[in-house]
């Protein structure tokens, strides 16, 4: 099939496509005149047959591209620059650059760190406090008493505050220790976490009177006991000295207890706790062939 006109080789008598200047087959020059060649039958047919090859050819081409554009994705038509980096000093806003850069050989100026708030600590808990005496005697002006303050729960560390309600009859320092002053009786109480725990503290003993030159009671010879009622604890044993005053170095003194399983009493006046409930401590006092019995009230509770 030839889409081109075709002319007749001079020489060898074959034909080739007008288009060459010599033949392919012998490479003679093509004649000057352009002689053509003689058309063969048929070569009509072949050129409207080559057209609409080539049309059909042209035709696919375009519907080729025609759905070629219809499934390929729309573009991206936001413009929208990317969102400047860290270092790049530009507002997230506007795109203005409020901060200059850093010129090279300088270094930047820290932003200072505001600094942590503290955590406030949480004040401790009290739930209970036990002291060692709930109620006791002074017998003498000056004499002193510890007092002890067990708080509960066991290890909470929290400071005790101590206050007399008599300062009069008797004081009490920061560390519990209890001074008689005059006769009477007062309050004893330890506080802490909101709790208060109150002790009785008796002082039978009157304060001296030294502007007057008289001697201070308990000085006259009276035979008495340091305790005439006390108040200790069974759980933990808890013990005291019962001694005797005003009672001279040739005194003979014995000691019994009333009910030993509440509470016992050695040969030298140490009481110990045994178990809840009272009894009395008899104290048996021998001077010149004259005996003296005196008591003491010890109640024990847990």
């Amino acid at each position: 099939m030839a889409l081109f006109k075709e002319v007749k080789c001079g020489r060898c008598d074959r034909r080739y496509s007008a288009l060459r200047v010599r033949c392919p087959h012998c490479g003679a020059r093509k004649n000057r005149d352009g002689k053509t060649a003689a058309p063969e039958e048929g070569a009509r047919w072949q050129m409207i047959v080559g057209a609409i090859v080539l049309l059909a050819i042209i035709v696919a081409a375009i519907i080729l591209i025609t759905t070629s554009l219809k499934n390929r994705e729309p573009e991206d038509t936001d413009h929208t620059p990317p969102p400047p980096t860290a270092s790049s000093g530009v507002s997230t806003v506007d795109g203005t650059n409020p901060t200059p850069d850093v010129l090279p050989g300088e270094e930047p100026t820290p932003t200072p760190t505001a600094p942590p708030t503290p955590t406030p600590t949480p004040a401790p808990v009290v739930n209970a406090i036990t002291l060692n005496r709930s109620d006791f005697t002074l017998f003498r002006v000056g004499e002193t008493f510890e007092m002890e303050a067990t708080v509960s729960p066991a290890g909470t560390k929290v400071d005790i505050i101590w206050i007399s309600e008599d300062p009069k009859v008797a004081t009490v320092d920061e560390n519990g220790l209890v001074t008689a002053v005059d006769r009477g009786s007062t309050i004893v109480s330890a506080s802490a976490g909101g709790v208060t725990q109150e002790c009785i503290v008796r002082v039978n003993a009157d304060a001296p009177k030294t502007s007057e030159g008289e001697t201070p009671s308990g000085a006259n010879g009276d035979i008495r006991l340091s305790h005439t009622d006390v108040t200790i604890h069974s759980g933990q044993g808890e013990t005291f000295k019962l001694s005797v005053r005003n009672a001279g170095e040739d005194a003979i003194v014995t000691y019994s207890s009333g009910n030993s399983s509440v509470a016992s009493v050695s040969s030298d006046g140490t009481v110990k706790a045994v178990g809840n409930g009272n009894t009395k401590i008899t104290v048996s006092v021998t001077v010149g062939g004259e005996t003296v019995k005196l008591e003491c009230v010890v109640y024990v509770v847990t």
